[in-house]
């Protein structure tokens, strides 16, 4: 373990969470911990306080607490202007919003900032539109960028509400002195990477809840991100390790489903994708989070973290193993059919992560399906499609063979496909062999992307046309990871015998 692992990171950093406001606070993490601890250095807010978050935290004005004149409180609405300067935003933070069945409401005005120098606006009044802009029925998330986007001139129509101030001035208060430290727990944790502007983002999936968080961290240099973005990979990845351990050991107990056996699992970036006319697959700007995790014979999708058994046994999307193939991204925008056995070193040679891509291809009865997706390193890359590919080859010498229900000459058939015997066909009726051949005796092979199937083996005459219907492509895919199999149990053999005619003493 290098130096850095052992060590406790600490930095000041800049912290956000839910897009809502920046705060300064010292983050600190071991190796050995499960969360980020976070203490803030400044009273730390749910939402909009300034558009300059590196700027120093100023105070709420006390005064406007307590000292509203008569005629504000009378009034029905009022009209204010506000000017801004180049390095400041409002200096108000706001809370409420359609979500929570609440208007618009300025929670805090910062002393010496543009909101607080007018001297109009009061801790209480609720923003009734900006700039022409009706606010009475739209989102916080919403609030917030309506009152982001306003320019340097800001007209606000306000309404000061007597009835909230006992909420501010004491609730919430002592809320803000609770919310003064968090953690920000990582297991089962998503973390990109921001590289541009030095933020890790951090999309929190705790394991006994649904809900989920969302954290950015700025740091003020590269070499810190770097070392925080090292840190929380390595710390994510044994965590993650942590739940396939437990979950299994949770299986285990129930009786009925002990036949589920979890792998890996970890975060990916999912890009959409359209077939252009070349057929080149490209990934396009729209992307979301899946949760992939491999089992002894499965991959499975999940669009948020399970939080129980009964979840990782029902997940979004599940493919078969021995269904699946592996295909790397010679960079962003166009897939390489070359093996992944001779191109992994090649793409992970390469330092810039923008290259690391790579997709899945399953032959199902709906046809093939394709997910795209990006790694946030060429280590993780490589990761993904090693062990991909080597459960596909264990499921493959796990199950030995596997049969499919086709047609030949007008008869109901199976046809079997066997790690050691190759291929062979049964008639059903009878349960008798009509012909049989070994891998090494396939010649060709190809179809019509619909339900046809013809096989080209030596010393035979003709193909071999068989109707496999909606079993087409399971087939198709299953007899490429038999055949890459035992491929790769020859090459294995190889290296065996070739170290041990090294090693043998004369």
């Amino acid at each position: 373990m290098s130096i850095i692992e052992e060590t406790t990171l600490s930095s000041l950093v800049d912290i956000d969470q839910a897009n809502s406001t920046w705060c300064k606070a010292v983050i600190s993490m071991s190796a050995n911990d499960s969360s980020i601890h976070v203490a803030f250095v400044s009273d730390s807010d749910d939402s909009l306080s300034r558009l300059a978050p590196a700027s120093p935290t100023l105070p709420a004005s006390p005064s406007k607490f307590h000292q509203v004149p008569d005629d504000v409180v009378n009034q029905s609405k009022r009209f204010v202007r506000v000017h801004k300067t180049d390095t400041s935003g409002l200096g108000i933070s706001i809370k409420g919003g359609r979500e929570n069945k609440m208007p618009i409401l300025i929670s805090k005005i910062f002393s010496g900032m543009a909101a607080d120098n007018t001297g109009q606006l009061f801790v209480g009044d609720a923003i009734l539109s900006v700039n022409g802009v009706d606010l009475t029925d739209v989102s916080h998330d919403e609030a917030v960028q309506l009152l982001k986007k306003a320019g340097k001139t800001v007209d606000l129509e306000v309404k000061y509400l007597k009835e909230v101030m006992p909420y501010f001035s004491h609730k919430q208060r002592l809320n803000e002195n609770k919310q003064s430290r968090l953690c920000i727990p990582l297991k089962l944790a998503y973390v990109s990477d921001l590289k541009e502007a030095r933020t890790v983002e951090i999309h929190t999936h705790a394991v006994d809840t649904p809900n989920q968080s969302l954290y950015s961290i700025r740091f003020s240099d590269g070499l810190q991100h770097q070392n925080w973005l090292n840190r929380l990979r390595c710390v994510t990845c044994r965590l993650n390790g942590q739940v396939v351990q437990e979950t299994n050991q949770l299986l285990l107990m129930m009786v009925s489903k002990t036949n589920v056996n979890f792998k890996h699992v970890g975060w990916l970036n999912e890009c959409y994708q359209n077939s252009s006319v070349t057929g080149i697959l490209k990934p396009h700007v729209h992307s979301k989070v899946l949760l992939m995790a491999l089992t002894h014979d499965s991959i499975l999708l999940y669009e948020r973290a399970p939080v129980c058994v009964d979840e990782w046994l029902q997940p979004s999307i599940s493919y078969s193993l021995i269904c699946t193939r592996v295909i790397l991204c010679a960079n962003a925008s166009s897939p390489t059919t070359h093996s992944t056995n001779n191109f992994v070193s090649q793409t992970c040679s390469n330092r810039d992560n923008s290259n690391c891509f790579f997709m899945t291809r399953h032959g199902t009865s709906r046809g093939v399906q394709t997910h795209y997706f990006k790694c946030m390193s060429n280590d993780e890359l490589k990761n993904w499609t090693y062990l991909i590919e080597k459960q596909a080859n264990t499921a493959v010498c796990l199950l030995k063979q596997v049969e499919f229900g086709c047609s030949w000459h007008g008869r109901d058939c199976k046809l079997f496909i066997h790690f050691e015997d190759g291929l062979k066909l049964y008639e059903n009726k009878q349960n008798s062999l009509l012909w049989q051949h070994c891998f090494d005796k396939l010649k060709r092979s190809a179809d019509n992307n619909h339900s046809l199937l013809w096989l080209a083996f030596e010393n035979d005459e003709g193909e071999i046309e068989l109707e496999m219907g909606s079993s087409l492509k399971p087939f198709v895919f299953t007899l490429h990871s038999f055949l890459a199999s035992k491929l790769n149990r020859i090459s294995l053999n190889s290296i065996l015998t070739n170290s041990t005619l090294n090693n043998t003493s004369l």
